[in-house]
């Protein structure tokens, strides 16, 4: 067990996390798994493994969509980077690491996948960022090995491709490579962990009857904030009978007494890492003997799933065998008739 001692800022008193040196181990760890896959360089577009390589924490719009890239060569330290003229003062007094890194388009051209350009235009800019690429590649004696990219525009593979670099998919070896945590990382988890039991701490004090769903969110939007999160990808907040079926986002549904309220911050993000998990609360009121089964049941549940959490276990196996009910249950009996078969399934 890893235990986290200290909180979110700085002090010469106490050894905290040594972000340096978390830095380095994750470069060390993408060359390692870059050679396993037989791969020379990456281009990645993905938010969350370009923060991973480079520790630049990118501006929100490439959380959602492919805007630019980072360039990771094997072996040749951190990643090259986009340094757009507005921001390169910025980007080096915020991250010295990434000195000799950051490049502006007269080196590194990156077009925008997501905007409007004719074919021709399109054409013309890719074929120079793959020129580019291509000489940065020569540069540090990789250009004979295979790229990887993880998401990008179809103009860009057949450019890179008119270059004599061989394209392969970048996916499977950053997620591998991201698979197994450094103490340090299990840290950074916990710490969101615990800004995300913030947001439920204050659902816990301020949610009453007669609040709307979309309150009960700002509610919590707010104290996540307040503790130091990031950022949170998405919402899932139910009550009543939008519980069953769940209903992946939230509306301004009144809430009533004796009701569940349903709640998920969806990635809860902190120094780039994230947790996700939901809770369940009863509103205004003292819970009924199903309600009473109903939560005994996914306590139980959960229990029953930790047991199935080892080294080694895949997500798709725990998937596989965690207890699943076949059915939407109505009455006590038929939950208490389910619970007796979960054997089946450990």
């Amino acid at each position: 067990m890893i235990s986290q001692r200290f909180g979110l800022g700085n002090v010469d008193w106490q050894q905290r996390i040594n972000w340096e040196a978390l830095r380095e181990k994750r470069i060390e760890r993408a060359n390692q798994f870059m050679a396993k896959y037989g791969i020379g360089s990456a281009i990645v577009y993905n938010h969350d493994r370009k923060r991973y390589l480079s520790s630049l924490w990118n501006h929100p719009y490439s959380r959602g969509l492919a805007w630019n890239f980072v360039l990771m060569i094997r072996d040749a330290g951190f990643p090259y980077v986009e340094a757009m003229e507005i921001d390169e003062k910025r980007v080096k007094e915020d991250c010295p690491w990434l000195e000799g890194r950051m490049l502006n388009h007269d080196h590194l051209l990156q077009p925008r996948p997501g905007r409007y350009k004719t074919p021709e235009v399109a054409n013309k800019q890719w074929s120079i960022t793959a020129k580019q690429i291509k000489k940065l590649l020569k540069k540090h004696g990789v250009s004979e090995l295979p790229l990887s990219i993880d998401t990008c525009s179809p103009y860009l593979i057949d450019a890179l491709r008119e270059e004599g670099i061989t394209v392969v998919d970048g996916n499977a070896w950053i997620d591998e490579c991201g698979m197994v945590k450094f103490d340090e990382e299990i840290i950074c988890m916990k710490t969101a962990a615990a800004i995300n039991e913030a947001g439920y701490g204050a659902v816990y004090r301020e949610a009453r009857v007669g609040m709307k769903e979309h309150e009960i969110q700002g509610i919590m939007a707010k104290a996540i904030y307040d503790a130091g999160g990031e950022y949170i990808e998405g919402w899932v907040v139910n009550s009543g009978d939008r519980t069953n079926p769940r209903s992946f986002n939230w509306s301004d549904r009144i809430l009533r007494p004796r009701e569940f309220l349903t709640l998920e911050a969806c990635h809860v993000n902190w120094c780039g890492y994230k947790v996700c998990y939901d809770r369940t609360f009863l509103v205004g009121a003292k819970p009924s003997d199903l309600q009473k089964e109903i939560y005994q049941t996914a306590v139980e549940m959960h229990a029953r799933f930790q047991e199935l959490l080892k080294p080694g276990v895949t997500t798709h196996e725990l998937a596989k065998w965690r207890p699943k009910p076949g059915e939407n249950f109505k009455t006590k009996e038929q939950i208490q008739k389910w619970r007796a078969s979960w054997s089946n399934h450990l």
